[in-house]
């Protein structure tokens, strides 16, 4: 049995932090306005509510026990968080640091609330990050700050403590707007960079799943639960340790079961999540009836890339493609990676002529890509990609799986042979 160790320490280089290495400004312009845009906006809104409520001295005691409770967190949790972003690959992932943060705003003034927020962002960035960017670590703590100052908006419409607040059922909704409006503040503003620096893929798609948002909803309830044992009975504060790690252990093996169904430098499903897909898409149609397509996609003159720019730039042209693929078919069709520079795409409820239609789309949009490289790789744009894709239908093509992969195959060949960057269509059997 293979053992599980924890993931190498990568050496802090202070260098990381200089502003003008950030690969920010490697970024669209739009990106880049909107990062900073919302990291001031960030900056003076939190000085300038950060008077509104006096501070005494049991506020910093409080404060300390908070940043304490942080600490023994993030250090049981760190070795689970690790290996959770290595079997993330860049892929997002739910952490559950807001636990601390949203507690935050009930038992502190809010000056000290925000203190705890950047204490939070920074501890966890210092201790756990293994590819830390400093820019999305600005922002994240930025879209927080917002979101928390929203949050204590809607908690101040109940005057009183943390007691009078969650008290009837009054409270609870107020309890529970506050919660929803931490939430959808700062997700809202994730899913806006992310559309803003990827404006292929609609806003809906990038959500992110119910679960998700479940689990991050329920780390601000357990939040709250905190802060209000830690009124009611201190004591009791360690015992609420342990969900918490459980759901840690929960989030790793759930994680662990997704990667092993997900191809790592792109975030599709690989050959073996794909086909079992298509599989139950097949069996499907022979029950009911209907008609799918299977895409096979190859990029043209790919080791090219590999050749000239290396390979991480032509991992991040990989995952640029992936994500066209992605935004370019529907919710319940199927994009999967096979391995190098091929992809396959299963489309479900489509006849011949829809195939071959979202084919050419695909090709078109690929060829529309433009992939930014940082300066730590010597900067520049990978643009100008084509590639060669072929075509087969259920039932017209082949009547099982395996026939209609090897006609797309075929056909793809075609396209290959016939000049590249083109579509070919396999025909009927």
């Amino acid at each position: 049995m293979a053992e599980v160790t924890e993931p190498p320490v990568r050496r802090f280089d202070p260098r990381r932090l200089d502003p003008r290495r950030w690969s920010l400004w490697q970024a669209p312009r739009r990106v880049v306005v909107a990062v900073l845009v919302v990291d001031v906006l960030a900056v003076v809104l939190s000085v300038a509510v950060s008077g509104l409520q006096p501070i005494g001295a049991a506020d910093w005691r409080t404060l300390g026990l908070l940043a304490l409770g942080l600490v023994v967190h993030v250090e049981i949790a760190r070795g689970i968080e690790r290996r959770r972003e290595v079997a993330a690959e860049g892929q997002p992932y739910i952490e559950l640091k807001s636990v601390w943060s949203f507690a935050g705003l009930f038992l502190l003034p809010l000056g000290l609330a925000l203190v705890l927020v950047v204490l939070t962002f920074a501890y966890w960035w210092a201790r756990v990050s293994q590819r830390p960017v400093p820019h999305r670590w600005t922002y994240s703590a930025a879209t927080v700050l917002l979101a928390s100052t929203a949050a204590w908006g809607v908690l101040s419409l109940v005057p009183g403590d943390l007691l009078a607040k969650v008290s009837g059922p009054l409270g609870l909704l107020v309890l529970v707007a506050a919660g929803l409006t931490r939430w959808t503040v700062n997700h809202g503003l994730v899913v806006f960079m992310i559309c803003l620096s990827a404006p292929g893929t609609p806003w809906w798609k990038r959500l992110g799943s119910p679960t998700d948002t479940l689990i991050g909803l329920g780390a601000l309830a357990l939040g709250a639960a905190l802060a209000v044992v830690a009124l009611t009975a201190p004591w009791l504060l360690p015992v609420l340790l342990v969900p918490v790690m459980g759901m840690h252990r929960g989030f790793l093996l759930q994680q662990f079961a997704r990667a092993a169904r997900t191809d790592p430098k792109t975030g599709l499903a690989n050959a073996t999540a794909w086909r079992d897909q298509a599989d139950r898409e097949l069996a499907r149609l022979r029950r009911r009836g209907g008609e799918m397509g299977v895409i096979m996609v190859d990029l043209d003159a790919f080791k090219a890339i590999n050749d000239r720019h290396g390979h991480l730039v032509g991992d991040a042209v990989l995952r640029a493609v992936a994500d066209t693929l992605r935004s370019e078919v529907r919710p319940y069709d199927a994009v999967g990676r096979f391995g190098g520079e091929e992809f396959v795409v299963l489309l479900a409820e489509a006849d011949p002529d829809q195939v071959g239609r979202t084919a050419e789309r695909l090709r078109r949009r690929i060829s529309e890509c433009e992939v930014a490289i940082s300066t730590e790789l010597g900067g520049g744009t990978v643009a100008g990609l084509t590639a060669s894709i072929g075509t087969a239908s259920y039932p017209q093509s082949s009547q099982d799986l395996d026939g209609l992969m090897v006609s797309a195959d075929a056909a793809l060949y075609a396209a290959k042979h016939g000049g590249r960057n083109r579509v070919e269509c396999a025909p009927p059997e």
